[in-house]
């Protein structure tokens, strides 16, 4: 009796091994693990431009105490012309 050609030699070998769900398992496995490389690639990229190209601080020329001040209210200037609304 000859194969019909339906049989395990025309599935991939992941399904015949593993079945459905551990394939499906298998494929969501594998990019999970993609993403947490991709993660853990970005990471180290910007720690790398972060110790390469360290953020420079701008001197605004104001005293801290008076940007503590000023960010109390941050609504203090605001002014309300009945036009506006």
């Amino acid at each position: 009796m000859e194969a019909c050609g339906c049989g395990e030699e025309q599935i991939p070998w992941t399904l015949a091994k593993f079945g459905v769900l551990g394939t499906a398992g298998l494929v969501l496995g594998l990019l999970v693990v993609m993403m947490l490389a991709g993660w853990l690639l970005v990471l180290a990229v910007s720690l790398y431009q972060r110790w390469r190209h360290p953020p420079v601080e701008i001197d605004t020329g104001t005293d801290d105490a008076e940007v503590a001040e000023s960010s109390r209210d941050p609504l203090g200037d605001f002014t309300w012309r009945p036009e506006d609304g």
